[in-house]
């Protein structure tokens, strides 16, 4: 029988970051136009029998007394530090990437490019609680003042969060009582002085449970309209939504020519399209032994020689050797002691320019200690994960704060296809005056079959949403089929099925099977333009500072 983890998702409240997302560029015709930015939550779990682990990414931009983060999870977490540098590479490996290819009509003069497209050692029992509170645990983790709090009701809650300077919106204290009543305790975590918005890293909670749910409730009084959700689940098999439908986005309203930067907006008007509350899969497929190749802890003798550093060479040839490519290694490093008056962020973009004398001193023992419990650490305690469950859904959704009334919760379908992250269609050029190209009015084919015509080389079905609403759209639904699944059944439920209306290109128009188009020839057609969409933060955040301003 399941058990139900519920709740289970952070509130931050803060200002969120968009990160920039890394860039996927393949083929001949390739150009530096910016990718999806994908504002999101962002989490990942793992059932390990009767426990659930949750590795979560808190982002946050402002001033560090303004950061406040509380978590209801279920009784007996432990906490822990997680890695920044796994949800970059979830990132690269399974973020939605889109790639248009491009064929020409034979006798086309080609041109030379083409338009873009834990043990705690705290204060436990009820000392420094308000009645009603009890503190079962208090420490400090990495850069956080943790504790984790049994209230039997929202008030003492209150009070203890304020009398202790945890920066949480009153406005969510008509949201917790459920969590309270369903016997949940939670997770509050501050910035210890000293420590700044840079300093935040993501943090792991181990708990008994069996089933991952996403606690939103709660979310919705600190979400901005449309906020997203992306959604890791490891297992042997695909994850899928239980209580919420799924949708297969119509890639006819996808901007292919711009690198599908409005991913975003289409998943939010399908998910509008299945009532408010749908996921879409990004990807599905075995990435766990990928992953653990690239989450591999520092060598112990890289260490070890950073260890008996004297001075600022060390931390040098660390940043040459792992800093630069990993987000845990630079945060850390971000944190030694540099000369009075250097320009941090110069140093950190080019560490022997001259800019500081390299042979200033250099504590590499703390350093190096500090990389093996914040970077090797948490590493070490996910391979296990990886390599038992090697198999990664990414599930996305966007949600505002009225359709955050249902707790989304996953579970398993071994029925379910992977799904690949890379996203392919093909442009059509046409010969226009003189042979040359046609690019403005080139025909977009989809690889579930939809087509339509650019007018002046954007496409015109497009869909496009600003503060919650969808502001531009053509003829296309976003939703090309809105899905239930459950976890035992062969196939998918159909509620809504658009495929057959794909088509919004004149009659007329060429298609990849008629004649007069030529595949790829070698260094003039066939290109591909490949962008990587961005996907981002975890929970979004209110600080006390932006509440003041109407939020």
């Amino acid at each position: 029988m399941q058990r139900l983890v519920r709740p289970l998702t952070a509130l931050a409240f803060g200002a969120a970051l968009t990160p920039a997302a890394a860039l996927a560029c393949g083929g001949l015709f390739c150009n530096t136009a910016q990718p999806v930015n994908q504002a999101a939550e962002r989490v990942l779990f793992a059932v390990e029998g009767d426990h659930v682990t949750m590795h979560v990414r808190i982002t946050y931009q402002g001033p560090p007394t303004d950061f406040g983060w509380l978590l209801p999870v279920p009784r007996g977490v432990v906490t822990e530090l997680s890695s920044e540098t796994l949800f970059a590479r979830l990132d690269q490996n399974a973020a939605p990437v889109f790639q248009l290819n491009t064929v020409f009509e034979d006798g086309c003069e080609l041109p030379l490019s083409a338009p873009s497209a834990e043990s705690d050692s705290g204060a436990g029992g009820s000392s420094g609680g308000e009645p009603g509170v009890e503190v079962l645990s208090r420490q400090n983790i990495g850069p956080y003042d943790r504790a984790i709090l049994d209230a039997d009701a929202v008030a003492p809650l209150r009070a203890w969060l304020d009398e202790n300077n945890f920066q949480v919106p009153a406005d969510v204290d008509a949201k917790l009582q459920p969590y309270i009543d369903a016997g949940s305790v939670f997770v509050a975590i501050k910035l210890l002085p000293g420590e700044d918005a840079g300093d935040i890293v993501p943090l792991q909670m181990r708990f008994p449970g069996d089933v991952p749910t996403i606690p939103i409730v709660p979310t919705s009084v600190a979400a901005n309209p449309d906020m997203g959700v992306i959604v890791h689940v490891l297992g042997q098999r695909r994850a899928i939504p239980l209580n919420y439908l799924h949708v297969q986005i119509n890639e006819a309203a996808i901007d292919w020519v711009g690198g599908g930067q409005n991913y975003a907006d289409v998943v939010s008007q399908a998910a509008d399209e299945a009532g408010g509350r749908a996921f879409t899969t990004d990807f599905a497929g075995p990435l766990g032994g990928t992953l653990a190749q690239q989450l591999a802890p520092l060598p112990d003798e890289v260490l070890n020689r950073l260890a008996e550093a004297r001075t600022l060479q060390g931390l040098v040839d660390l940043l040459y050797q792992f800093g630069f490519s990993d987000p845990d290694v630079l945060r850390v490093a971000r944190q030694a002691p540099l000369p009075e008056g250097t320009d941090e962020a110069f140093f950190f973009s080019c560490p022997d320019c001259g800019q500081v004398d390299l042979t200033s001193p250099l504590d590499g023992a703390a350093l190096a200690a500090q990389l093996r419990a914040e970077v090797n650490a948490p590493r070490e305690a996910l391979l296990p994960l990886l390599t038992a469950q090697p198999y990664v859904t990414r599930l996305y959704t966007t949600m505002s704060p009225a359709e955050m009334d249902r707790d989304p919760l996953f579970a398993f379908n071994a029925n379910q296809p992977d799904v690949a992250n890379v996203r392919t269609a093909t442009r059509l050029v046409a010969c226009g005056p003189n042979s040359e190209p046609d690019f403005a009015s080139a025909v977009i084919e989809t690889a579930s079959g939809g087509r339509v015509q650019l007018v002046d080389g954007q496409n015109p079905q497009v869909i496009q949403r600003s503060a919650g609403q969808t502001v531009t759209m053509g003829q296309a639904q976003a939703a090309l089929v809105v899905e239930r699944i459950t976890p035992d059944a062969a196939s998918a439920e159909i509620l809504t099925d658009n495929r057959a209306g794909q088509d919004y290109a004149p009659r007329g128009t060429k298609s990849s099977g008629d004649d007069g188009l030529c595949t790829a020839r070698p260094g003039r057609g066939g290109s591909t333009l490949g962008f990587m969409a961005a996907a981002l933060a975890l929970v979004g955040a209110v600080g006390r500072r932006r509440r003041s301003a109407g939020r």
